[in-house]
């Protein structure tokens, strides 16, 4: 077993960068989910910006997601649905 020694700063990154991974990847699955689950009625582009709301309401979207968020072309600098 390989044995790293890093500093605090580096795995303070690097748990960052998880975190950011992780509610990326939640934020895609639920717009995935909308867009799969949700009749025609209901509007997917306004129920996929409400997702993306409540994620910025709660303070979830830190620069890391939103810099993914924006590099997979999913928002705009004002936080809407592209």
């Amino acid at each position: 077993m390989k044995r790293f020694i890093v500093k605090k700063e580096q795995l303070n990154e690097y748990v960052e960068k998880k975190k950011a991974d992780k509610i990326f990847y939640d934020i895609v699955e639920q717009l995935y989910f909308n867009n799969k689950l949700l009749n025609e009625n209901v509007s997917v582009a306004k129920a996929n910006q409400t997702i993306i709301d409540n994620y910025n309401r709660k303070g979830l979207i830190t620069p890391m997601v939103f810099e993914m968020l924006t590099k997979y072309k999913i928002l705009n600098e004002k936080y809407e649905i592209f």
